[in-house]
């Protein structure tokens, strides 16, 4: 834990998602409330979107909307601090994108400790 799933617009041409997944995770691990092999991260990219009702919407307006669910029981505080560090690192991985609106949007749920399950199969690292 924690899970962040990133859904972006199909319009972000260029966007180097593996980059963009990269300096969230950076983020989250600087936080210093996550093990590294417990962030796990993922972009879907929605090429069937709309932005309002204009049909040119598309062609001038994207969106990035990042959902991070971590266990309950986390200080709100410490909530509001995680979902606000997503929000600067994905403005800083957007700044390149002038030619479009893009929303960044940044939620953080939680997902009750007692009703989430995890196994780790296969190879294990070495110590």
């Amino acid at each position: 834990m924690p899970h962040l799933i990133v859904h972006t617009s199909g319009n972000l041409q260029g966007l180097d998602e593996s980059w963009l997944l990269l300096q969230a995770n950076r983020a989250l691990m600087a936080s210093g409330l996550f093990m590294d092999s417990d962030i796990k991260s993922r972009v879907v990219r929605c090429d069937s979107f709309r932005v309002g009702v204009d049909s040119h919407e598309d062609e001038t307006h994207a969106f990035v909307a990042a959902r991070l669910a971590v266990l309950s029981g986390r200080e709100f505080s410490l909530r509001e601090h995680l979902g606000l560090l997503l929000q600067k690192t994905l403005e800083r991985c957007l700044a390149g994108f002038d030619h479009l609106q893009v929303q960044i949007t940044v939620e953080v749920v939680e997902i009750e400790s007692e009703l989430y399950f995890k196994s780790v199969i296969g190879k294990q690292p070495q110590a």
